[in-house]
């Protein structure tokens, strides 16, 4: 049995997240093509890594997270930490010879995902980017039906993703909202890039940008009770192009009042449309415009065997599948990747481009203006 062993940067509950997908990977796909195994594990705080090493019985617990980097029976760096250390981390990897394994979004800025991108491409090292909600099975369905042609030509993307947990005004300062640790984009960064993520993988790339963004409280206090001054936006919302023609509205909020995961899209072509919605998952709405009119409306469809790793798990459809589910779908992708070349389409030629529509987005938001990803390096 092949072995890939892990260092994981980063012992935070997303960390927790990627060791209990590598562990599950195996139980659910089996053990070939290989299994992951997390060897040594860094967090900047002793008493989480200790912590985490306990938990998952890693054998090698550091504060220091080079030593993880240039361990030589290491394969692969997984990268789970703030996203300004991103690039510092990877780089490092890439030039050990690593593989990566990076959360979204790649960098903060689309220069650093850049750098990364371009190393990792000089290298040749192997690399996926946390966009999970691509791994869901209706996903896979979706881009099936989207390339079959059963939709027609696609000429609509709509998507969102509102959470509420910001709109409260009491809600303290964190990294997130800090933007030398979560970037000048914030929801924009932290969450369009998956609604981003989902038009690429559907429609294409996106070309051109319109963009207008919001903070809805310009101050919240820190844990030890000091006010900081917000220095990212709470809502986003822009216009888009794409590369094949088609139009589009992409808009991303943790201000969004009531919602708690609603990442959604709605794709409409000359023949069909289809909806979908995260809260509900394990549902997708088709509709069929050469359907006979009596007959026109959306149907529901449930995941089943035949939607792309849905009966890894299940064998009879309408059984739900979770958000953990879809972290071990992508380390089934990592380890496709990593032990057979084969390729996952969210590499980091993939989180480069969703950098470069966020910072579009920027751009476009500073100086009311239509800007083109092409302006972006």
């Amino acid at each position: 049995m092949s072995v890939i062993k892990i260092g994981l940067i980063g012992a935070g509950w997303m960390g927790r997240a990627h060791a209990s997908a590598f562990e599950n990977a195996t139980r659910i796909f089996g053990t070939a093509p290989a299994t992951l195994q997390i060897t040594a594990v860094a967090d900047a705080v002793e008493s989480t890594v200790r912590e985490f090493a306990e938990r998952f019985a890693v054998r090698r617990a550091t504060t220091d997270w080079r030593s993880v980097v240039s361990d030589p029976d290491i394969a692969v760096i997984d990268i789970t930490t703030p996203n300004d250390s991103h690039p510092e981390i990877a780089l490092a990897a890439i030039k050990a010879g690593k593989h990566v394994y990076c959360e979204k979004p790649m960098a903060n800025t689309s220069a650093e995902a850049r750098a990364m991108f371009e190393a990792a491409r000089a290298a040749g090292v192997v690399t996926l980017v946390g966009f999970n909600y691509l791994c869901n099975p209706l996903q896979a369905f979706a881009r099936e039906l989207v390339a079959s042609g059963e939709l027609g030509e696609i000429f609509h993307f709509r998507g969102t993703f509102d959470n509420d947990y910001m709109v409260d005004p009491n809600y303290p300062f964190t990294w997130r909202t800090d933007a030398r640790y979560g970037g000048r984009a914030g929801a924009l960064g932290d969450m369009a890039s998956h609604v981003v993520s989902l038009a690429h993988y559907l429609v294409g790339n996106v070309t051109e940008v319109c963009a207008t963004r919001q903070t809805l409280h310009p101050q919240r206090r820190d844990i030890s009770g000091i006010e900081r001054r917000v220095e990212n936006d709470d809502l986003s919302q822009f216009l888009c192009r794409f590369e094949s023609g088609a139009c589009g509205y992409i808009e991303a909020s943790r201000i969004g009042t009531g919602r708690k995961c609603y990442l959604s899209y709605e794709l409409q072509g000359t023949k069909g449309a289809l909806c979908f919605d995260q809260e509900r998952m394990n549902e997708l709405d088709f509709y069929r415009h050469t359907d006979i009119p009596v007959e026109r409306g959306y149907k529901r469809i449930l995941s089943a065997p035949g939607h792309g790793d849905y009966a890894a798990f299940f064998g009879n459809p309408g059984n739900a599948l979770g958000y953990n589910d879809l972290k071990i779908i992508e380390a089934r992708r990592l380890i496709e990747a990593v032990s057979e070349g084969r390729h996952w389409v969210a590499d980091f030629a993939f989180g480069y481009g969703v950098n470069r529509v966020v910072e579009a987005a920027l751009v476009s938001s500073d100086q009311a203006r239509w800007v083109t990803a092409k302006e972006i390096v």
